[in-house]
């Protein structure tokens, strides 16, 4: 259904391997660049996830307490708002 996530991580400096401040300061503002977008990527990861775990936590509740109709309408409502079927070139659905 879903292929494995894979992380890059950012590149690591070798500490010893600067000679100046020139170095250190040009790589001191790469790594700050990086701590940015990290940031930035994890806010925008945490927002998603917040989402989705509310959606499914109405879900859940719904069916819990026996309310199918709700638990239908709540899919419904997820399917109509996030969900796009493509075809596949293989002839699957995505």
């Amino acid at each position: 259904m879903s292929q494995p996530t894979v992380t890059v991580c950012p590149t690591l400096a070798n500490p010893e391997a600067f000679d100046n401040v020139a170095e250190l300061r040009q790589e001191l503002h790469r790594a700050n660049d990086n701590v940015l977008q990290l940031t930035d990527q994890l806010h925008e990861t945490r927002y998603v996830l917040q989402g989705v775990s509310e959606s499914l936590a109405r879900v859940v509740f719904a069916h819990m307490q026996g309310k199918h109709d709700d638990v239908k309408s709540l899919l419904d409502n997820l399917v109509a708002k996030h969900v796009k079927v493509v075809q596949q070139p293989q002839g699957g659905i995505h």
